[in-house]
């Protein structure tokens, strides 16, 4: 979680209100977070991810002089009209398709705004941005370059410009292999023909998104005027980071100003300040907290937490959520921050109206069982994702097959639910292929299999897989860990069949039956699924299905 440093004499003058350092020490974490550490200047505050406008001693006062009751409810925030507009080429699409921008006047800088401005930028890229792949910022000193600007795409050698920290020009492709931003963010625009840029109306180059400034725009102490750009994947995310950004400046004293972003189908004024307005149940809160808050209770734990409160009727209230506020989705998140304002030590402790006991269940015991086994074999536990792709679950492994589908997966990499822990245990095999050999590996885990005869289609099952790797790991190896694992368990009722797999060597590969029943599967892994996994040693391997075991 993101660490900020704060100037603790600087933030007691933000907050506005004479507050003894013992009280201020304690209130703090009641908004939630930790103080990490005070050196007599500076505070340390670590926060959630979830709060991205909390990232700056601006964001912090804010919140704080909500919170403590000195400007409770909705903080409004105006931008003067704009007067310059930025043109968006279509030949940004599907490259990085999205910016908006501002303009902020009146600016007065010293070393250690500078730093703190560029620090918060960084958390943003962080939290907001992915590194960066979602969200870039760029600031510049706009008393150096000519409105209208331009956001539009050049091929990798088609400009010169001078990069930030450099005093030779370079072409962005030359940024890409040799300035120490351009070989750290390469990856997320290389693969493209065209690399978007930021220009001015006389071509002068501000930014190379998201990967450098240019030196012509470095924000200085004698820096009068921004001019900030935001670029990324995500119109919202973008957004939400320029009004972060945007009234951590306002909070300063600085006035900003609104930039017209003239798209091919659209034009936008950004910065919007405007809140979003969400509806809250008073029911629903009272359910979800254990409380009885009457509207004006639940008004009042709102306004604490930086929220403008309309109540509409008995029922239901209207809650405007402040423009720099990009963690409030749903009807639970504002219930939260119901809670936060309430107190969580305001709450009562309570002893559950129903007396029960509880015990593990089988496939539990038997677990910590298996767990114990697999130590004392000499075997290392590793632990995986349930979620993965197509790719490594299916083609690496030779197989075909149906699985669980992510309906909005994040990334290409989880897309399914595993229907097997092989390619979990081969994945973990990959990772530390450049340590010593031997490896063996364990994992007692779930994987999801499409299943007509449940309720959902699928079915969950609890699974033991296990990975040997070495010069010399063969089928007779991992048959004999099978055979000492079911004297162990007391399991005498089983028989090894040959069988084939893909992902085996023919010939190599073999079933567990209990009864009629398939429970499991081992035998040493097809070559050429070693050379998908990026292995160059033989591999055997084992999975069961622990339920079949008890």
């Amino acid at each position: 979680m993101p660490v900020i440093k704060v100037e603790y004499a600087e933030l007691k003058r933000m907050l506005g209100v004479e507050m003894g350092d013992d009280e201020l020490m304690e209130r703090l974490p009641l908004l939630g977070c930790d103080i990490e550490g005070f050196d007599g200047r500076y505070l340390y505050i670590e926060y959630f991810p979830n709060r991205p406008d909390l990232y700056s001693i601006e964001g912090i006062a804010r919140a704080y002089r909500a919170f403590f009751g000195i400007e409770p409810g909705l903080r409004e925030y105006t931008a003067e009209e704009a007067k310059n507009y930025l043109i968006v080429d279509k030949s940004v699409s599907g490259v990085r398709d999205y910016v908006v921008a501002c303009e902020v006047k009146n600016v007065k800088l010293d070393d250690e705004l500078i730093a703190e401005l560029m620090e918060l930028q960084e958390k943003l890229h962080w939290a907001l941005g992915r590194d960066r792949k979602k969200v870039s910022i760029g600031v510049h000193d706009s008393s150096r370059v000519t409105p209208p600007f331009r956001y539009t795409t050049v091929a990798p050698e088609e400009i010169r410009f001078v990069p930030l920290g450099y005093e030779q020009e370079m072409t962005p492709k030359q940024i890409l292999e040799e300035h120490p931003k351009g070989i750290e963010y390469a990856h997320i625009i290389s693969a493209y023909d065209r690399y978007p840029i930021i220009l001015d109306s006389h071509n002068n180059v501000l930014s190379l998104p998201p990967i450098i400034n240019g030196e012509l725009t470095r924000v200085t102490e004698a820096t009068e005027e921004f001019f900030i750009d935001v670029t990324g994947t995500d119109l919202k995310l973008i957004s939400q980071a320029l009004n972060i950004l945007a009234t951590a400046l306002v909070e300063r004293g600085f006035t900003v100003r609104k930039l017209e972003v003239r798209y091919p189908d659209k034009t936008l004024t950004t910065p919007d300040f405007s809140p979003e307005v969400k509806k809250l149940r008073k029911s629903y809160a009272n359910r979800m907290l254990g409380l009885s808050l009457s509207n004006e209770e639940i008004k009042a734990c709102l306004e604490r937490m930086g929220y403008g409160v309309r109540i509409k009727d008995g029922e239901e209230l209207e809650v405007l959520v402040p423009c720099y506020r990009c963690d409030i989705f749903h009807e639970i998140d504002l219930v939260e921050d119901v809670a936060i304002g309430y107190g969580y030590g305001s709450f009562t402790t309570t002893l559950p109206e129903v007396l029960t006991t509880g015990e593990k269940l089988p496939i539990e015991e038997l677990g910590e069982k298996l767990r114990m086994l697999m130590l004392g074999y000499g075997i290392t536990e590793v632990m995986s994702l349930m979620l993965t792709n197509e790719r490594e679950n299916f083609y690496h492994l030779r197989r075909e097959g149906e699985a669980v589908r992510i309906k909005n997966p994040i990334s290409e990499e989880h897309t399914i639910v595993r229907t097997s822990l092989l390619p979990s245990l081969m994945g973990v095999l990959r990772l530390n292929k450049h340590r010593e050999l031997p490896q063996r590996i364990f994992e007692l885990g779930d994987v999801v299999v499409l299943d007509t005869s449940a309720e959902t289609g699928a079915s969950r099952q609890r699974r033991l897989g296990i990975a040997l790797i070495h010069d010399r790991a063969s089928f007779t190896e991992v048959k004999a860990l099978l055979q000492a694992l079911m004297r162990d368990l007391g399991i005498e009722d089983y028989k090894v069949v040959a069988r084939e797999d893909p992902a085996f060597i023919p010939g190599r590969c073999a079933s567990v039956m209990i009864g009629e029943r398939e429970v499991g599967i081992f035998g040493e892994i097809h070559p050429e699924v070693l050379t998908n996994f990026e292995l160059e040693y033989p591999v055997a391997a084992l999975e069961l299905e622990v339920e079949a075991l008890i």
